[in-house]
């Protein structure tokens, strides 16, 4: 996804065209109006490229990897799995502190008896305006594109004419001829987010996104009036010193696809046990809940550049009759290469050493 912005001070009034540019096109994603549901998770700042294009790059530190698992629904007959990795870096840093960055998304899921499988390998790249002191201030406009391969096997479906009055007869054909079990499409996301940071334990990103801006077609039958609605999604996360070793995290997401919308507000706990620079440990704790449908708990740790966190839904929806209130286990990862800056010194080297 991208990020844009000007080099150098005599560019100042395109800079500012550029942030009301960035300001109007929010706007617009605000606006649109919406029209079926993709992948989610539960911890879902911790799965950035995933969330929002315009998160690629938009943390501290040279490089980023990150991995999502997550079991859905474990006791019924066909559990559903879904696993990502993704990888973004900052490419240049530009002499008014404007950067460019990239990163590559891939995702796998697979649901149900059909074995109904989505492969998803994805690059976005992003630009960012930084301005105020210390780059108090972010805009990152960011832009994806990807091949999904959508699959099923139907072998184990059960259709409506193999029933015989009495029973079910799986002699009996299906009699369903689709076109094709398998197709790859091209999908286009694009976002925006500002970040406001005044340190590593005062800082809060606000976003929202499109996903399948190309809307495609999405029929195994070759019906090209079947397509993947658009998906919009609104997301905050913000980090809150509020003693020498605790911080607060709020958190909440909305996303909306034609009918279908969650809303998943969220809190989590920072406990410091070591504030060392070359040592830095926190304990996190705290829940989510996807408003109708499931609670959740999370607990997690960060060490230095990595953090773990494991979450657990509680499924109490319509759904329960089958889920017997389980929800799902996840569990993220996310590791930060710094590179080591070198010390820079006028002083002469003392002839001793």
């Amino acid at each position: 996804m991208l990020r844009i912005r000007v080099i150098g001070k005599y560019f100042d009034l395109l800079s500012y065209r550029l942030r009301v540019l960035l300001l109007f096109s929010l706007v617009c994603l605000l606006s649109h109006v919406s029209l079926a549901q993709d992948i989610h998770f539960t911890q879902f700042n911790f799965s950035p490229l995933n969330q929002n294009p315009a998160n690629t790059n938009l943390f501290d530190g040279d490089i980023r990897f990150v991995g999502n698992y997550k079991n859905q629904w474990q006791s019924v007959p066909v559990a559903y799995n879904t696993a990502s990795v993704s990888a973004d870096m900052n490419f240049v840093t530009l002499g008014n502190h404007d950067k460019i960055g990239g990163g590559v998304l891939f995702y796998y899921d697979r649901a149900g008896d059909s074995k109904f499988t989505s492969l998803h390998a994805a690059y976005s790249m992003s630009y960012q305006l930084n301005w105020g002191h210390h780059d108090l201030h972010t805009i990152s406009l960011g832009y994806q594109i990807g091949f999904v391969s959508r699959s099923f096997d139907y072998t184990n479906l059960f259709f409506d004419n193999q029933f015989n009055g009495d029973a079910f007869n799986p002699n009996i054909p299906a009699n369903e001829q689709y076109s094709r079990t398998r197709f790859l499409f091209l999908d286009m996301s694009l976002g925006l987010a500002y970040k406001w940071n005044k340190g590593l334990r005062n800082n809060f990103t606000i976003g929202a996104s499109i996903a399948h801006l190309n809307m495609p077609n999405q029929s195994f039958y070759g019906d090209h009036s079947v397509t993947l609605a658009p998906m919009y999604n609104f997301h905050f996360r913000g980090q809150f010193k509020i003693a020498a070793k605790l911080d607060l995290v709020p958190e909440f997401l909305f996303q909306r696809q034609q009918t279908r919308q969650e809303f998943v507000p969220g809190i989590h706990l920072k406990t410091y046990i070591s504030t060392r620079p070359t040592s830095r440990v926190a304990l996190n704790t705290g829940a989510y809940y996807r408003i109708g449908d499931a609670p959740a708990i999370m607990v997690g740790m960060d060490y230095n550049n990595l953090q773990v966190n494991c979450s657990y839904d509680i499924n109490h929806s319509n759904f329960t009759p089958a889920s017997r209130y389980n929800g799902g286990f996840e569990m993220s990862v996310i590791y930060i290469l710094s590179k080591i800056k070198k010390l820079k010194s006028n002083v002469a080297a003392c002839p001793i050493f």
